[in-house]
């Protein structure tokens, strides 16, 4: 009976115990417990077993919880990405221990090292809190895990299809958000903006949701039309034409994908948020350009003259436009003015202009008098009382420019070590680009490299490496990682 019972169970896989053995504690649990109760216990298991299968489970979670932290609050104040995290790494660790194979996928893996030893170093020697210090680095550690993830698990063009999906219904249902406060006037009266109120989603401000769709739209838009141009009907020669089922389907998916680029850029704009608009305007000329042809010097003039021609035409026509749209444009002329902000005059227009010039200036007067190793990470906040200029002694958190913020909080050694990895990510993207074999393929690199360049223009008005939209970033350099890699693969006898 008993060798009966052992052939009858290995007839299944482990995944197949797993997940019996879970449902069965999950009706355990809601039979004998109170719902709230049972959820609650259940959730931690339950989610170690999945990441425990596969840690690209981990991985999709992870990014989908990126606009849901600040709801799902778990004991001793973790948020639920923090969770998510911390099961994915367990799982991780234990699945390379349990194959004796403990090893970190290489992709940039220099630059994040460097990176992460500057803010390490900046941390043990922060001037003010080692605990914000430590935060921060959570937060950049976080990231780096999604792009490991990335890396060492995004290995078919099916499980990047998950990715894909996952970094576009995250902030897709962060849109929708954001259009019904906009619709509704739903928010605070600082938000105000006529008869509507700035969107600003589920991360309480404007700017933030507006980084945070910029690290989105152009891969639905690249997907969008990389599918549509796909369509087309092939040359003789060029391959075997689509069936009327792919065609239906490749449809479908320009339709799905460009109804959410279209909504993602509608939040966009309901966010008014001057630094997200001039980074949406470089995401499509870098995305415009690429179009054009492949990288190189005729790309970087060609996204050059792109920018001259739209900037002519917005400027020029900007008293057509609806008032408070002018208005935002003719301050966003304003904003690239360097200006004392002790000693402006201020008014209702110009008031955000001189506080993020206030900012500015206390996060470089921050580096100057730390310029090695800055006032630590995470500690721009509490170092702001003793470096604010004129009466500004209010600040947001961050130095409204996230160049300036990380030479404050990490010196000089942690603004080189950020430069060496964007430029990094930069050059990859570029890579992924040329190296791209399918439509699918080179969407995600074109709509890769529009993210970044998008990420890079706003970052001069902002700081969008904050609650933990680093994920979301990161999976998209990951992505670039993944099509490079399909590349070497290939080269080397073996295209996954």
């Amino acid at each position: 009976m008993a060798l009966g019972i052992d052939k009858r169970i290995g007839r299944y896989s482990r995944r197949d115990v797993a997940l019996g053995a879970a449902a069965l504690a999950a009706a355990a649990a809601a039979g004998l417990l109170p719902l709230s109760l049972a959820a609650g216990l259940l959730a931690g298991p339950l989610l170690l077993v999945l990441c425990f299968l596969d840690p690209v489970w981990g991985l999709y979670l992870l990014v989908l919880s990126v606009p849901l932290q600040e709801f799902v609050l778990l004991p001793g104040g973790l948020t639920a990405t923090q969770f998510i995290a911390g099961l994915t790494l367990l799982s991780w660790i234990l699945q390379m221990l349990m194959r004796r194979d403990v090893q970190l996928p290489s992709p940039l893996l220099l630059p994040w090292i460097i990176y992460l030893f500057a803010l390490m170093l900046g941390a043990a020697f922060a001037s003010y809190s080692v605990d914000q210090s430590i935060k921060e680095l959570g937060r950049w550690l976080a990231a780096f895990l999604a792009f490991e993830l990335t890396v060492a698990h995004i290995t078919t063009r099916r499980r990047a299809f998950g990715l894909a999906a996952c970094l576009l219904i995250a902030p897709l249902a962060a849109a929708l958000v954001g259009l019904w406060q906009f619709a509704t006037g739903t928010g605070p009266e600082s938000f105000q903006i006529g008869p509507y109120v700035r969107a600003y989603g589920p991360f309480g401000k404007p700017n933030p949701l507006a980084g945070y769709l910029n690290m989105a739209w152009p891969l639905a838009a690249a997907l969008a039309l990389g599918l549509f141009i796909s369509l087309a009907p092939r040359r003789e020669g060029s391959g075997r034409p689509l069936g009327r089922g792919q065609i239906a389907l490749r449809s479908a998916a320009v339709a799905l994908c460009g109804l959410c680029a279209l909504t993602l850029l509608a939040a966009e704009a309901a966010t008014y948020s001057r630094g997200g608009w001039l980074g949406t305007i470089a995401g499509l000329l870098t995305m415009a350009a690429l179009a054009w042809g492949r990288p190189g010097p005729r790309t970087i003039w060609s996204a050059i003259l792109l920018g001259v021609l739209l900037l002519a035409l917005v400027l020029g026509g900007r008293q057509y436009l609806p008032a408070g749209i002018g208005s935002r444009i003719d301050s966003i002329v304003e904003n690239v003015r360097i200006f004392d902000a002790a000693q402006a005059s201020v008014n209702d227009e110009n008031f955000a202009i001189v506080e993020r010039m206030a900012h500015w200036q206390a996060g470089w007067r921050m580096f100057q008098t730390h310029p090695l190793l800055g006032v630590g990470p995470g500690n721009y906040y509490l170092a702001y009382k003793d470096f604010f200029v004129g009466r500004w002694y209010i600040t947001q958190g961050h130095a409204h420019n996230y160049y300036i913020h990380i030479a404050a909080e990490a010196g000089i050694i942690g603004f080189l070590a950020y430069l060496l990895l964007i430029a990094s990510v930069a050059r990859q993207a570029l890579r992924a680009v040329t190296a791209a074999d399918t439509t699918f393929a080179r969407a995600l690199a074109v709509g890769g490299c529009g993210i970044i360049a998008a990420v890079m223009m706003h970052n001069v008005f902002e700081n969008l490496h904050v609650l933990n939209m680093g994920i979301q970033l990161s999976a998209v350099w990951g992505l670039q990682a993944w099509i490079v890699g399909r590349q070497v693969d290939s080269q080397g006898g073996h295209n996954p």
